[in-house]
């Protein structure tokens, strides 16, 4: 196997360490880079934290456009660069506009799964690093599972979204044999997969291995380059950009400002007298709100969370008709973020407390479209949602969410198609 990269040739490099004017300044393309140099014992850490890094860039696309669909975010400001387009105020996520979430998300896939099979191949060089690599290939692939329509394999014939789900639940499993930290969020990575799939029993029982402590978190950086840093901070912290705001979702009323210093801790956000960057689509320029779960362009997103998994055992719960039992899981959690509890005087109700204490918990990490997928497919009342999270009755001109339309998955993109043959 070879795997090409572009850049200065060595010789090119070294030149800059001795006399200027004894060197060759051309620049030069080194061609293929031969395997055993990935493999060397030295090259597969970088290999494994590349694909954390893959992993991160996909996370920033899906996880700040589905945010904006599910309106855990609103529009308020440019529609280019780091902003939100006109199709996603909507709700819309249409084939031509999401090329760069199809592509990261891919990327991130095929890096982890092709490390594996090189890391495995050549041997383990530093226990742990197989149990790494096969985690972030389980995430890579829930990401996409849970965002995508459907599904492609390296250039294949389409097949279910599933199909990525499968492939997660199989590296988790195997990403558990590292032990420690790995093999506790590969176990909280399964059980919401399998949460996903249907596996209800199965994901309880994983959910259940994991303390309400439990947090696994993606790493970001407060530096250049859009794999390195959070997204959805990035286009919120008004150098350069006001794109998104709490303005005008569910969030706002709930959420801790200096205006409700008794809302809840986990979905705070800065009231400001400034508006966002540039008019929206719906309603010129709005309120410039920003969140605050991400002090910095270096904050991280939490993965996999002891919450997470109390959430999945009182969904199960709810399925089964044991509202009372779900409502004591999410009384617990509120309880531990100093939020007073609440009472459900029927199904419907704990359906209701149920749905929102989601919201709260995986607010702004890309969980929440692919719950209301989910949600939705199982059959339960969506109109149990805040009304915000929901399409407006008038749509982008009146009154709600302003929201058209709301797809709760990202379609097969142009790209893939015009260069896919089993597709054409």
């Amino acid at each position: 196997m070879r795997t090409t990269i572009n850049g200065v040739s060595a010789l090119a490099i070294g030149c800059f360490l001795t006399v200027a004017s004894a060197c060759d300044f051309d620049v030069v393309n080194p061609g293929p880079v031969q395997e055993e140099f990935l493999v060397d014992e030295a090259a597969q850490p970088a290999l494994v934290n590349g694909m954390g890094r893959a992993l991160a860039e996909a996370q920033n696309w899906l996880g700040y456009t589905s945010a904006a669909v599910a309106r855990e975010i609103h529009p308020s400001g440019s529609t280019g660069s780091f902003g939100i387009s006109q199709e996603w105020q909507r709700g819309e996520l249409a084939f031509d506009e999401v090329d760069t979430h199809w592509n990261t998300g891919q990327r991130a896939r095929w890096l982890a799964e092709n490390g594996i099979g090189i890391i495995r191949d050549a041997g383990e060089a530093q226990p742990g690093l197989l149990a790494k690599a096969n985690l972030w290939a389980g995430y890579a692939n829930r990401l996409l599972g849970e965002m995508m329509c459907e599904g492609v394999i390296d250039g294949g014939p389409r097949v279910a979204h599933t199909e990525y789900l499968n492939r997660a639940e199989a590296n988790f499993s195997a990403a558990m044999a590292g032990g420690g930290t790995v093999a506790m969020a590969a176990t909280a990575g399964r059980a919401s997969v399998r949460a996903q799939l249907g596996n209800w029993s199965g994901a309880v029982s994983d959910a259940g291995s994991v303390p309400s402590t439990f947090s696994y978190l993606l790493p970001y950086y407060s530096t250049e380059g859009d794999a390195q840093r959070n997204r959805i901070q990035f286009a919120s912290a008004a150098e350069p950009y006001k794109a998104h705001s709490s303005w005008n979702t569910w969030y706002q009323n709930y959420g801790r400002s200096t205006n409700n210093p008794a809302g809840d801790p986990r979905m705070p956000y800065l009231l400001t007298n400034q508006t966002g960057d540039a008019a929206t689509l719906c309603c010129g320029q709005v309120d410039w709100w920003p969140q605050q779960k991400y002090p910095d362009s270096g904050a991280d997103i939490e993965l996999s969370s002891g919450a997470e998994m109390r959430l999945i055992e009182a969904e199960d719960m709810l399925n089964t008709g044991n509202w009372q039992g779900a409502m004591a899981k999410v009384n617990a959690l509120r309880a531990a973020a100093g939020m007073a509890p609440e009472t459900a005087n029927s199904a419907a109700e704990a359906w209701g407390f149920y749905m929102r204490e989601h919201g709260i918990e995986t607010w702004l990490e890309g969980r929440r479209l692919p719950a209301f997928r989910r949600w939705s497919a199982n059959g339960v009342d969506m109109t149990l949602r805040h009304p915000l999270e929901q399409v407006s009755p008038n749509g982008e001109q009146g009154d709600g969410s302003h929201l058209v339309q709301q797809d709760l998955c990202f379609p097969i993109a142009e790209s893939e198609l015009d260069t896919n043959i089993n597709l054409r």
